[in-house]
């Protein structure tokens, strides 16, 4: 459809784009780089290493939970439309709506923290550069809101004609991945030896050894934060009942081989693992140019990763604003009426996208820098939120059309659901821990904080006016033989009064 009607949105976002923007969001090895100081802390080499390997098969079943799912009912709203299709009557609004702000607000916190960590990427490079430079909060709190505001000027008027900026900015990211992967094994000698990377357990914690190395979790988590971006974009994306779950799964397939080997090579090219878990500068910097052998070399890519992460916080918006416009339009938000509109010469949902930067700009002032965990489990609980409801459903053919364009076997599907949600409960809790302990104010733990600010604001949304205005997400069923042959339901652009959401 090449025309775009009021709250309808142009698709023009073809396999590749789609898988680009994807993976530019969850950009595995960048989040690795960036945050891989825990890790080292929860585990040293060993959890940096085979955490990976531990996270992705969580990960896995997660998205191909989701993709089964995703090639039923394409909709920018995405876990939270499954939810409203697959939950029972009585408790559809609740679930849908529980479900719709866990992933908004996941959404908002993997931007602020993709945000600060630019932030001090850039920083650490002005320190490294100007000696007697030493950064304070209040730097970190400029350069983050300047990233966010250039993100959101570009969302609104360049991003929407240029799609092809995911494009690059894949491209980017593989060639950075390419370049780094290559230095280290070229430049990073002596190597460590492979006692050290593969059998060598640090434990910085204070926490029992395997407590310590679920805690290292996190950074291998928080390489897949965002996997959900395709399908807040399904609708500008052409057949993206087929094209959104190939996304994500494709997304976890190269956030894997980036990740790890990246990962690996970094670990066999530390000259000085004493001096990462103790310097006082910003623990990346400090890796690199102990892998690179070069202070000159890690500037070099410490700069082409801040152009990188600028890309990352683009597409973050970008599909925050669509989760936001979908959530409008089903009148789960104050000022739908407003958040709900397109902007009709730009094209994009101008208020959702400045409520986006808006909330971006406001959390700021808390700066969650660090915070990787919270933004882990608001995605994860937006996730295990439908995939508990396909495993009540029993795996019904009801709700899984048997003419989806990815399905897995039964067996393998009741296998992926039900570890995906044990998966999930166990990081829900372990993500919740002090990192270490004993702990003080400085190194505590605030996503408990950060998830009861969360549940305030949605109760306060929801007695305000979802509580009257919220009915769900409004679901056509193609019914008789054109149904059982596409295996998809349309969900209408325009929000109807009606719930039409049960099956």
């Amino acid at each position: 459809m090449g025309d775009s009607t009021p709250n309808q949105a142009k698709k023009q976002l073809n396999g590749i784009t789609l898988l680009c923007l994807a993976f530019v969001i969850c950009n595995s090895w960048a989040g690795i780089a960036g945050s891989l100081q825990l890790a080292l802390l929860a585990g040293g080499p060993a959890t940096l290493v085979y955490s990976i390997l531990v996270a992705t098969t969580g990960y896995v079943a997660i998205a191909a939970s989701m993709a089964e799912l995703a090639a039923v009912y394409p909709s920018a709203g995405g876990q939270y439309h499954f939810a409203s299709i697959l939950a029972p009557e009585r408790w559809r609004r609740g679930v849908s709506y529980t479900c719709g702000l866990l992933a908004l607000f996941s959404w908002l916190v993997i931007g602020v923290s993709v945000t600060s960590i630019a932030a001090q990427q850039l920083l650490a490079l002005v320190s490294t550069s100007i000696s007697d430079f030493v950064p304070q909060s209040w730097h970190i709190f400029f350069v983050y809101q300047g990233f966010a505001l250039f993100a959101m000027l570009y969302n609104a008027f360049i991003l929407k004609r240029n799609p092809w900026t995911h494009n690059l900015a894949f491209i980017l990211t593989i060639a950075l991945f390419f370049a780094c992967f290559i230095l280290l094994l070229v430049r990073g000698n002596p190597k460590e030896s492979h006692e050290f990377v593969w059998n060598t357990f640090l434990n910085y914690t204070g926490w029992p050894d395997g407590v310590c190395f679920l805690i290292g979790l996190s950074t291998s988590c928080y390489m897949y934060n965002g996997l959900d971006g395709a399908m807040h974009m399904a609708e500008e994306s052409s057949n993206p009942e087929i094209v959104v779950p190939r996304t994500m799964m494709g997304a976890i397939g190269i956030g894997f081989t980036t990740g790890f080997a990246y990962a690996v090579a970094q670990v066999y090219a530390i000259s000085d693992i004493e001096e990462v878990m103790t310097t006082t500068q910003w623990v990346p910097f400090v890796v690199m140019e102990q892998g690179f052998r070069s202070r000159t070399i890690a500037i070099v890519i410490v700069s082409l990763s801040i152009v990188m992460a600028m890309t990352i916080i683009i597409a973050t918006q970008e599909a925050s604003s669509r989760l936001a416009w979908s959530l409008a339009r089903d009148k789960g938000l104050l000022f739908s009426q407003h958040l709900q509109d397109l902007h009709p010469h730009l094209e994009v949902p101008i208020w959702s996208l400045l409520l986006v930067w808006l909330l971006t700009f406001l959390c700021g002032f808390l700066y969650l820098a660090s915070k990787t965990g919270s933004s882990v489990i608001l995605q994860q609980l937006s996730f295990v939120i439908p995939i508990l409801l396909v495993i009540a459903r029993k795996r019904s053919t009801t709700y899984l059309s048997p003419a989806r364009s990815f399905r897995m076997p039964n067996l393998l599907g009741w296998i992926a659901n039900i570890y995906a949600v044990a998966f999930i409960t166990l990081m829900t809790v372990i993500l919740c821990l002090p990192v270490t302990i004993p702990t003080d104010a400085s190194t505590m733990n605030y996503t408990c904080v950060v998830l009861g600010f969360c549940l305030l604001l949605g109760m306060a949304n929801w007695w305000l006016h979802a509580k009257e205005q919220y009915n769900g997400p409004a679901i056509e069923r193609w019914e008789g033989r054109e149904a059982e042959l596409t295996g998809t339901f349309t969900i209408p652009s325009q929000p109807k009064k009606v719930n039409e959401g049960s099956v």
